[in-house]
């Protein structure tokens, strides 16, 4: 038996003993499986299955999102990050209901005319809603494919991407593609993982990388970018009537189209001993540089009863450290209009932060926290 059918074949036969019960594996219509593809980029399984069946509740199929509007929709995206997919999830239900009638297309080709669809994303719909014998290469499928076949290098480009999509489309047309890229990917996020279980594989007899001891070094490693530290002040200001000012983040922008407390930029550092020189500076009290913020926005200042908390909340982005403490102010008087600016779109003053039905994302849901504790 060639090469191909021994992978799908055996692959197949370990996923219907071993493949995960996925929510979104129940009744694959090519909505669900979309909204599943989308909320497992970078984020792990077990964190997305109850916003999945959340969204479902709400959102039930392409129209029902279609219809919603931007806050409801990055509402109960709130927490799960990388908010610019919720966007894309948006964007694309509109183009599927305004372009396409509603009906998603079944051809990988058609999918990738969709907002936010990639060619991973397009396969995966096309295989496992519609049937379709096509890959999906995602970096779960890369590691085993890969390391079975034996691929080295840089598997984004050149030869060594070629020969991946090569067997990958080989394995596909022999049949029930979407089983088979489901398998992998179970596979790839268990014993196939950055450490190899070889041993207890399915595959492991006919593995290039184990049989040459390659496994640890096949696919080649990416080089990451290197991270930074960033130092940001947020302020929690109350006006006479007890109402807290919020700013929402503008589209395109980090936390695009969610609402935190306004914030200022302190620091920006690239190792451990500046940054904590940074942190010892940040204590400083800082009612000016605030006062200048309301000023930048066109608007008269009128802070008083100024506190700098001591504590600090840290939340990590892809590639920023970021620590952010909290400023304590009043407002003489009720809030005034603010207009919007580069830096936020809109401004907002709400009587409760734990009530309020505006989309927070899990840094503000953290500066909310401690904001409580002080």
């Amino acid at each position: 038996m060639e090469i191909a059918s021994w992978f799908a074949d055996a692959l197949g036969r370990w996923f219907e003993a071993e493949g995960r019960d996925l929510p979104w594996r129940h009744n694959p219509s090519p909505y669900r499986v979309w909204v599943s593809e989308v909320m497992l980029q970078q984020t792990q399984v077990v964190t997305v299955i109850p916003y999945f069946e959340r969204w479902m509740l709400r959102f039930g199929d392409v129209a029902a999102l279609a219809n919603a509007d931007d806050e409801a929709v990055m509402a109960l995206w709130a927490g799960l990050g990388y908010y610019r997919r919720a966007r894309y999830l948006l964007e694309g239900a509109r183009y599927v209901v305004n372009q396409l009638g509603g009906i998603f297309p079944s051809a990988v080709a058609e999918l990738r005319k969709i907002p936010g669809v990639g060619e991973y994303t397009a396969g995966a719909i096309a295989s496992m809603a519609w049937g379709a014998q096509v890959p999906a290469v995602d970096g779960n499928a890369e590691r085993v494919l890969s390391r079975f076949f034996g691929i080295r290098g840089d598997l984004s480009r050149g030869e060594p991407r070629h020969m991946l999509m090569s067997w990958a489309n080989a394995i596909a047309e022999k049949g029930q593609a979407g089983r088979t890229n489901q398998a992998i990917m179970d596979l790839g996020a268990s014993m196939c993982g950055r450490n190899a279980e070889c041993e207890a594989c399915p595959l492991h007899g006919h593995c290039a990388a184990r049989r040459l001891g390659l496994t640890s070094c096949i696919p080649q490693k990416k080089q990451r970018p290197e991270k930074c530290f960033m130092l940001c002040a947020a302020l929690a200001i109350k006006d006479c009537r007890g109402r807290i000012l919020l700013a929402r983040r503008p589209r395109g922008a980090l936390l695009g189209g969610l609402w935190t407390f306004p914030m200022i930029p302190l620091a920006k550092v690239s190792d451990g001993d500046a940054l904590r020189a940074a942190l010892v500076e940040a204590r400083m009290p800082r009612p000016g540089a605030w006062r200048d913020f309301f000023v930048h926005l066109g608007v008269e200042p009128s802070i008083d009863a100024y506190q700098t908390t001591q504590g600090w909340v840290r939340h990590i982005f892809t590639h920023i450290d970021m620590r952010v403490t909290i400023d304590l102010a009043h407002w003489r008087g009720a809030f005034p209009s603010i207009p919007p600016s580069e830096t936020y779109d809109a401004f907002e003053a709400v009587e409760n932060l734990e009530t309020a039905s505006l989309p927070f994302s899990m840094l503000m849901q953290k500066l909310i926290a401690q904001r409580g504790r002080g």
